[in-house]
């Protein structure tokens, strides 16, 4: 495999991109016919008179969206002055239109054919969270894995929900895959700017959903975690190790954007168990008590509970027990090892990577496995 661009401008290129706000399109396919022996589809395209769109926007967003459903590489567009009849707009606006389309590489045009859809180009957007060690280990993953045809598109979102969405309507038409953590942690609901892609286009990573609203989930393929059942099994499985402990305690931040159904499986699990539990909000002002166990899930709050336990001249292990989630290749060395709940990440690449290459759907839940270190 060729190695891909990881430059950090070209990583980011999208955020220049033309916005294109939200809409609705209607499009109609008509019969075709036969001029100079080369068959063109007529195409009806139908402007929203109402719509808060400039026309030149709703233009844009159908020539768009008929590239993606309906028509191939090399198939003849409409010509500028056949648009400008039919939408009742002027010859300008249609040519501003076909212009940055051009610009993004999308339709090309010469003198003798006119406007037409471009020779494919492999392009896949994988548009993620924001950066940390494991989401670099997918990216490292699915790019050593990824066709060489294809180039990649990185893009963090940092959970700000504008640029999200406006992320997500500038690629529209823009690439051959679409690879997407939602937006959602809390209640998992799908973002509903996600319906403007091909659901054939679009895999969903890591993080799950579980209200679909109205989208048909049949239609879209996912790879992610499974931050309940999973997390619950793990935690059972080391149940006397926990049970040897006071209290057993969660740090869960009120503006961490882990998934909150990893709270429930905590719960259930200790009061299955009946295990003495507490949810906490912070480890930075919260003394440490000795022999209580304390599971962590963010390396930041992690780094905190070590800097408290050196302070308290506590030692993991013996005075106190530690499990964190998703592993590092530190955690093997730290404090003689941290005990980690996690899952696979390099699987996960690998199989976001096939969806992308193979063109067929992919449902799977990548494994979580507890890995026990002296931590515990």
């Amino acid at each position: 495999m060729q190695n891909h661009s990881t430059d950090i401008p070209k990583l980011f290129s999208l955020i220049n991109l033309f916005v294109l706000p939200n809409s609705f399109l209607y499009l109609y396919q008509h019969s075709t016919a036969q001029y100079n022996m080369t068959k063109v589809k007529e195409i009806s395209l139908t402007l929203d008179t109402e719509s808060n769109e400039t026309k030149l926007q709703q233009l844009i967003n159908e020539i768009l969206r008929v590239i993606q459903i309906q028509l191939n590489p090399g198939e003849s567009l409409p010509s500028i002055n056949n648009l400008s009849r039919q939408l009742n707009i002027s010859r300008d606006t249609v040519f501003k239109a076909y212009r940055e389309l051009k610009r993004r590489k999308l339709v090309d045009s010469t003198p003798t054919k006119g406007y037409f859809v471009s020779s494919e180009i492999n392009k896949v957007l994988l548009l993620l969270d924001y950066y940390s060690p494991f989401k670099d280990i997918v990216y490292q993953e699915f790019e050593k894995n990824l066709d060489s045809s294809y180039s990649i598109d990185l893009v963090f979102h940092h959970y700000n929900i504008k640029l999200f969405e406006s992320v997500v309507l500038q690629s529209i038409g823009r690439y051959n895959a679409y690879v997407i953590m939602n937006f959602d942690t809390q209640q998992l609901k799908i973002s509903e700017v996600l319906r403007k892609i091909d659901p054939s286009k679009l895999l969903f990573l890591d993080i799950p959903i579980t209200d679909w609203k109205d989208f048909d989930r049949e239609k879209y393929s996912y790879v992610w975690q499974d931050f309940d059942t999973a997390v619950y099994e793990s935690l059972s499985s080391i149940k006397d190790k926990i049970k040897m402990y006071n209290t057993f305690n969660l740090v869960f931040p009120d503006h961490l954007r882990h998934p909150s159904i990893t709270t429930h499986a905590f719960r259930r699990f200790c009061e299955v168990h009946q295990i003495q539990y507490r949810i906490m909000e912070s480890i930075k002002s919260v003394r440490l008590q000795k022999k209580d166990a304390y599971f962590i899930l963010r390396q930041k709050d992690l780094a905190y509970f070590l800097a408290a336990c050196k302070t308290q001249s506590f030692e993991t292990g013996k005075d106190l027990g530690i499990l964190a989630y998703n592993d590092s290749p530190l955690y093997e060395f730290v404090n003689k090892g941290i005990s980690v709940i996690s899952t696979n990440f390099n699987e996960m690449g690998k199989k976001a990577c096939r969806f992308v290459n193979n063109h067929k759907p992919i449902k799977e839940i990548i494994p979580t496995s507890i890995i026990l270190r002296k931590s515990l």
